[in-house]
């Protein structure tokens, strides 16, 4: 095996074993610093052999191995290691202060804070009554002096690793929150863009049905015409013929159309110029082309025409298209009257058939499919804050009524 593919040389073991073997290296250190050193045993005082405050901060780096499962006992045990070496040292001894500063951050960094103040406030206390008492008995130094010594022993040792360990902590929880928002920011763009894709569906399938709904229904209307003047009118019946394939040439010119929304990087694949925007001026052209399908259709228009934006006239010319259609599948022979009104404040469209000869009107409950008609008629009007009316009235027949108020909604 290869040492860059050994486990033990890269990654979080080397990292979690380099603290014990930074202490058992100070161990070693002293120790050899003694042998090597003559004057060294003579700057420490007591009788304690160097070889023994060796061991000691070597149990504190065998310790150290477990501060990962036991934080807290292995940074007691650290402390009393070295308390015990300060008090055999006449309290000037700090070879076993790395293994404490080590188990103080190990301790701050993975217990909670409120128990890792706890355990580091007793490991002051224990240090600084030990260390301070060793001096007080055994150096001959000045009382400011030992001040000095045990407050600077208590901010190295557990002062300064908790300081680390909350730094290095905030670190890490501000990395999360990064994570987390950058989480909720990539799915919210991808819900937002399922919406957006659930709107272009909505719209098309909306664009498909009334194109579909009202060029087939004349469609039908139109080869039944023809075929029923086959035998008493020739003349008419090839006039309704070529009825038939006007409608069905608007028809497929309009589904390209649509389709041009799906695959707007493909003009080569589409024939022919595209339908113009559907607008309220069209509705004249849309009666025109219900009376040459033989349907009965009056139109009548008030007021001074409003300009609307292009969802709202596409809306009301949807609503007309749609309502000529199902009178034409559910009332055949029906009369119907188209009414735009241009008010003041908005402009009123209605759609009204009487009931057809064949006894009244046929409503969309019998009728499942032409219910997605309506609904389509509902979420336009919804679109622009238009309010839409449909249902049958008391005469029998049916009434469809779109009111566009002048904002900046049906503006946009």
């Amino acid at each position: 095996m290869s040492p860059a593919a050994h486990p033990l040389l890269h990654g979080k073991p080397v990292r979690r074993a380099i603290p014990p073997v930074l202490v058992l290296a100070a161990a070693i250190g002293y120790l050899g610093a003694d042998l090597w050193i003559a004057e060294l045993p003579a700057a420490v005082p007591g009788d304690v052999p160097p070889y023994v405050h060796a061991g000691l901060v070597a149990l504190q780096a065998v310790l150290l191995f477990f501060r990962l499962r036991a934080p807290v006992a292995v940074f007691a045990g650290t402390v009393l290691l070295d308390a015990v070496i300060l008090a055999t040292s006449a309290g000037e001894l700090g070879v076993g202060s790395l293994g404490v500063i080590l188990a103080a951050y190990g301790l701050a960094r993975r217990s909670p804070r409120k128990a890792s103040l706890v355990a580091l406030a007793a490991g002051a206390l224990v240090t600084t009554f030990v260390g301070a008492g060793a001096l007080l008995f055994g150096s001959r130094e000045s009382l400011l002096v030992l001040i000095i010594t045990v407050i600077a022993r208590v901010a190295l040792q557990f002062a300064a690793p908790a300081a680390a360990a909350e730094y290095f902590r905030g670190r890490e929880r501000l990395a999360g929150a990064l994570q987390e928002q950058a989480r909720m920011a990539e799915h919210e763009r991808r819900e937002r863009a399922e919406r957006e894709v659930r709107a272009e569906r909505e719209a098309l399938a909306r664009e498909l049905h009334d194109i579909a709904g009202h060029h087939l229904s004349g469609i039908i209307v139109s080869a039944q015409a023809a075929t029923a003047l086959t035998r008493s009118d020739i003349d008419r019946a090839r006039e309704m013929m070529q009825t038939v394939q006007n409608d069905a040439r608007i028809a497929l010119a309009d589904l390209r159309r649509a389709v041009g929304l799906l695959r707007s990087d493909d003009d080569d694949g589409l024939s022919g110029a595209p339908s113009p925007v559907p607008t309220i001026a069209g509705i004249a052209a849309l009666v025109d082309d219900a009376r040459e399908r033989g349907q009965r259709v009056e139109l009548a228009s008030s007021g001074h025409a409003h300009p609307l934006g292009a969802l709202a006239e596409t809306t009301a010319h949807r609503m007309v298209q749609e309502s000529l259609a199902n009178a034409a599948r559910h009332a055949p022979g029906a009369v119907c009257a188209v009414t735009v009104r241009f008010g003041a404040e908005a402009v009123d469209i209605t759609v009204r058939n009487e009931p057809s000869a064949e006894g009244g009107t046929r409503t969309t409950a019998e009728r499942p499919a032409a219910g997605y008609g309506l609904s389509g008629m509902a979420e336009r009007a919804q679109l622009i804050d238009a309010q839409l009316s449909a249902g049958p009235d008391d005469s029998g027949g049916w009434t469809n009524h779109l009111r566009i108020p002048f904002d900046g909604r049906s503006a946009a």
